[in-house]
C-alpha cells in the first residue's frame, strides 16, 4: 500500500485545479480506505460496491419478488424457481439470451469498424468477476462487451493501425485499456487518474495484460519529462496532476469515457488545454446533459455536449451519436453521447 500512500501525498500537494470536484470528493477517502482493507482477488466480485463508482461493477441480473421471506427453504425455492436462467424477463427472455444477443451485436459492430472480432479476444478472469460467462470457448462479462462496443464506434473514425500513442484520462477500472491492448498489442497508452482508481487500475491491468506490459506509477511518480519515462508499446501510468507534462508531448488520440461529466467545466477546460493542438483526435463518451447536480451533492455545474464542442475549438466534429452498450442504450441523465473530433488542418 506504500505506493497508494505516495500517490495520495503527491496528489494532495498538487494545484487545486487538479483536485477532485465536489462529485468525487464524496468518494475519495472512502475508496482509499476500502482499498486498504480489500482482497484484490475479489475486485470484480461485487464484494466492494464502492469500486463500482469507477467501473468495477459487473453485477448479474437477479429476479426479485415482493413477498416476505422468513426461512432458508423459501429462499432456496425462490432462487431455484426464478434465478436459474428461466424465462423471467419480458418476451420470455432468458439471461443467456441477453448475453448471446449482446455478443452478436459486438460481432456486427466489429465488422462495421473493420476491427479484430470480439470472437478473437476475451476478458481476464482476475478479480473473480461475478458476471463471467462463456460463448464459443471465450470468456466475457457484459462490461467487457460494453467497452468493446465503445472501441468499435471510435475505430470507425479513428482508424487506428496499432502503433499510435493514446492518452486516456480517467482510466477507472482499466477495462478500455484491456480491450485496446488485446486488439493492438503495440499501442502506446498513457493512463492518468486520481490516486485510488489509478492504484486499482494498475492492480487489474498487471494481471489482465501482464506485469511486463505496464510502466507503473511508482516509476513515473516524479517524472518531469514524459520522453524520459514513457515506454513505447506499453501502458504507462500517471497521476492526474501530472497532466501538464502532455503540453509538448505529441499524441494521436485523447480518450475520455464518462469521467469529464463528473467534473466542473473549468476543470475539464484545464485538462483539455494541455492536449489541444498536440493530439490529432479526441474521443468522448459523456452524459449529454451533464451528471446529477443539487445544492449539496453531485457536480456544481453540469457540463453538456455544447460545452465540449465549444472547448474543442480548432477541432472538427467528425461524428456524434447516442451512446449504446452491448445490451442497451446508455440513458442516465437524459442519455449519453459519444463523439470523435479531429484536428483541423
Amino acid at each position: 500500500m506504500q505506493n497508494l500512500d505516495n500517490l495520495i501525498n503527491e496528489y494532495k500537494n498538487a494545484p487545486e485545479i487538479f483536485q477532485a470536484g465536489r462529485y468525487w470528493k464524496a468518494y475519495e477517502d472512502k475508496i482509499a480506505n476500502e482499498i486498504k482493507n480489500a482482497d484484490i482477488e475479489q475486485l470484480r466480485s461485487g464484494k466492494y460496491p464502492i469500486f463500482g463508482t469507477f467501473g468495477f461493477c459487473e453485477s448479474v441480473y437477479n429476479y426479485s419478488i415482493n413477498m416476505p421471506v422468513t426461512t432458508k427453504f423459501i429462499k432456496k425455492f425462490i432462487r431455484k424457481l426464478f434465478i436459474t436462467n428461466k424465462a423471467t424477463l419480458p418476451y420470455s427472455l432468458r439471461l443467456s439470451d441477453i448475453r448471446e444477443m449482446a455478443y452478436n451485436y459486438c460481432l456486427v459492430q466489429g465488422q462495421l469498424a473493420k476491427a479484430k472480432s470480439i470472437a478473437e479476444i476475451e476478458t481476464s478472469t482476475f478479480g473473480n468477476p461475478s458476471d463471467l460467462f462463456e460463448i464459443k470457448g471465450k470468456k466475457y462479462t457484459m462490461q467487457f462487451l460494453n467497452f468493446y462496443v465503445r472501441f468499435c464506434f471510435a475505430q470507425q473514425y479513428l482508424n487506428l493501425k496499432g502503433d499510435e500513442t493514446l492518452v486516456e484520462l480517467g482510466s477507472g477500472s482499466g477495462f478500455q485499456v484491456e480491450i485496446l491492448k488485446k486488439i493492438f498489442p503495440w499501442l502506446t497508452i498513457l493512463c492518468f487518474d486520481l490516486p485510488a482508481p489509478l492504484y486499482l487500475c494498475e492492480q487489474y491491468l498487471s494481471k489482465a495484460l501482464g506485469e511486463n506490459q505496464l510502466v507503473k506509477s511508482d516509476r513515473t511518480l516524479h517524472a518531469t519529462d514524459l520522453n524520459a519515462v514513457v515506454e513505447k508499446g506499453k501502458v504507462n501510468m500517471f497521476g492526474n496532476w501530472m497532466f501538464p507534462l502532455l503540453k509538448t508531448f505529441p499524441i494521436d488520440v485523447f480518450w475520455n469515457g464518462a469521467s469529464f461529466g463528473e467534473m466542473e467545466p473549468e476543470i475539464v477546460k484545464n485538462y483539455l488545454s494541455y492536449i489541444k493542438g498536440n493530439t490529432q483526435s479526441v474521443y468522448l463518451l459523456q452524459a449529454r446533459n451533464g451528471k446529477e447536480s443539487s445544492q449539496s451533492s453531485g457536480v456544481v455545474t453540469p457540463i453538456r455536449f455544447s460545452d465540449y464542442n465549444a472547448m474543442l475549438d480548432g477541432y472538427l466534429l467528425i461524428k456524434e451519436s447516442d451512446a449504446f452498450e452491448a445490451n442497451r442504450r446508455m440513458s442516465q441523465s437524459g442519455g449519453y453521447f459519444q463523439a470523435v473530433w479531429k484536428k483541423e488542418k
